[in-house]
């Protein structure tokens, strides 16, 4: 166990920690988070995990997946939330569906609009 270990352990967990208010109203209170930006961070702090066990940094790893998962049910306990005000009567893969398609439409916007300015002649 290294020093850079139990430092970067103790970082990675107490932004663990300050996620749990959010993940107590999301379960809780009905609060909703965006369900691609938590499932795409979850995703990549498993991705940062897998480095951490690369180099033997193993309490890394604990701490890193821990808030790997605190975001993974970020982005179930915020589509369930969506699906029981919005759609009650469909399921989650629905609703995770619908999601990606106005995903796909907003980032086409971005992507349109910002090809179109760079390319407008003044």
């Amino acid at each position: 166990m290294s020093w850079q270990d139990l430092a970067l352990t103790s970082f990675i967990f107490l932004a663990g920690l300050l996620l749990i208010p959010q993940l107590l109203d999301t379960m809780h209170r009905g609060a909703v988070v965006n369900f691609f930006s938590a499932s795409l961070t979850s995703v990549l702090l498993f991705c940062i995990s897998s480095v951490f066990a690369s180099l033997g940094l193993w309490i890394s790893v604990i701490a890193q997946s821990f808030v790997a998962v605190v975001w993974v049910c970020l982005a179930f306990f915020s589509l369930r939330n969506v699906r029981n005000s919005q759609f009650p009567d469909k399921s989650l893969f629905f609703v995770a569906r619908d999601f990606l398609g106005v995903w796909i439409f907003g980032v086409t916007f971005l992507v349109s609009n910002g090809a179109r300015r760079l390319l407008r002649r003044d």
